[in-house]
């Protein structure tokens, strides 16, 4: 009996010891392995297409600007909509402009395979006359339907950034989910002409890069996802949970730069901090009202707080995704897929502290942030 005892007290061990050493999702931080310059500025070749929209993957270039007059702009080109992980190409282009007058006008435009076209060197994305490009410093968008014809011209002014490698890892088994953000912060001149219209403006922009090799679906329960200017400092906060396959681990990823140069970027010095969620009525996702980063390093402290006041945008994602009720539906029953997205908009305030005390404290009426829901809520089967 002694002796089984032993044996099941070193299997314990080995078996905890390998868990530790094995987290079921993280961020690497093998260079090597991924064909990557060390460090956590990416090379402009990183913002070109990484997965050739071959199937089994996914891809997406992201762009939104906080206009002068309060309006939002957001512009995603996709290799696929990531539902469809399992088929080839599908190039598809969405856009949100929210105006501060209530106006919303959103597009969704699917191309040809035969339209699409990638350089594997830079951003060069092309889906029929559309295009998304740049070179890490200054970038282009347009896009042109019956109703709207959208011009960007946007710049950096904030070093390009990426958490270690950008690579999500989960599990053994090669998952990932990938992540660069070529412009954590930049200057946009945005000019659209919708319904024969002529509209310009200018203000903060942000543009990042994801793809991945598994149906985020699979790893991912949800995230959140935010950015912000307060004072001299810009930040990126978002945490992602993982499904319970892989323990619900959360990953934080965390930035703060100040003058154009990241100055805190480790996550694992980060916590967040959520008010208790409610059930949303569009989307039946939990969402909490407040969030609260704090990084908290070397006697240097950052709280970095989101209060929600109002939904810009909340939706199903097959919604957005599918127009035809019936297709929907079936979609729905085969899948079991029922995804939320939301966009939110509040106050936001960074407080700053060395050894405890308060040196520095910003905030804003302003803020944008997301939450994007994949999976089931947490006790919910």
């Amino acid at each position: 009996m002694k002796k089984l005892s032993l044996f099941y007290l070193f299997y314990f061990v080995l078996f905890f010891h390998t868990q530790a050493q094995n987290k079921p999702a993280y961020v690497s931080g093998n260079y090597e392995k991924f064909g990557l310059k060390q460090g956590n500025v990416p090379e402009k070749w990183e913002d070109g297409i990484r997965t050739g929209g071959k199937k089994g993957t996914y891809e997406w270039w992201y762009f939104d600007a906080h206009l002068e007059d309060s309006t939002t702009v957001v512009i995603v080109f996709y290799t696929k909509p990531f539902t469809e992980i399992k088929k080839g190409l599908i190039p598809f282009i969405t856009i949100n402009i929210d105006r501060p007058n209530g106006i919303s006008i959103k597009k969704a435009y699917y191309g040809k395979a035969e339209e699409f076209s990638a350089s594997k060197d830079s951003c060069n994305i092309v889906i029929g006359e559309n295009f998304f490009k740049g070179n890490l410093k200054n970038y282009e968008i347009y896009f042109k339907d019956e109703e709207l014809t959208i011009n960007v011209k946007f710049k950096r002014t904030t070093e390009s950034w990426r958490p270690k490698t950008g690579y999500f890892i989960y599990g053994n088994q090669g998952k990932e989910f990938a992540w660069l953000v070529p412009v954590p912060k930049g200057k946009a001149q945005v000019s659209y002409k919708y319904k024969g219209k002529k509209y310009v403006s200018q203000g903060s922009c942000y543009h990042d890069h994801n793809f991945g090799n598994t149906n985020m679906a699979n790893v991912i329960n949800h995230w959140y996802w935010s950015r912000a200017d307060l004072g001299e400092y810009s930040i990126i906060a978002a945490e992602l949970i993982s499904e319970k396959e892989y323990g619900n681990e959360p990953v934080i990823v965390f930035n703060i730069s100040k003058g154009g140069k990241t100055i805190a970027d480790d996550a694992g010095y980060v916590k967040l901090f959520r008010t208790y969620p409610k059930i949303n009525k569009q989307g039946g996702k939990p969402v909490s009202d407040e969030l609260k980063f704090i990084y908290d390093k070397d006697k240097i402290k950052y709280e970095f707080t989101l209060k929600r006041e109002k939904d810009l945008f909340a939706v199903k994602i097959l919604d957005g995704l599918i127009q035809n009720k019936f297709k929907k539906q079936l979609a729905e029953l085969l899948t079991g897929f029922d995804g939320a997205y939301y966009r939110f908009s509040g106050k936001t305030n960074l407080k700053v502290y060395h050894n405890d005390c308060k040196t520095e404290e910003y905030s804003s009426e302003k803020a944008v942030w997301e939450l994007m829901y994949f999976g089931k809520p947490f006790g919910i089967k």
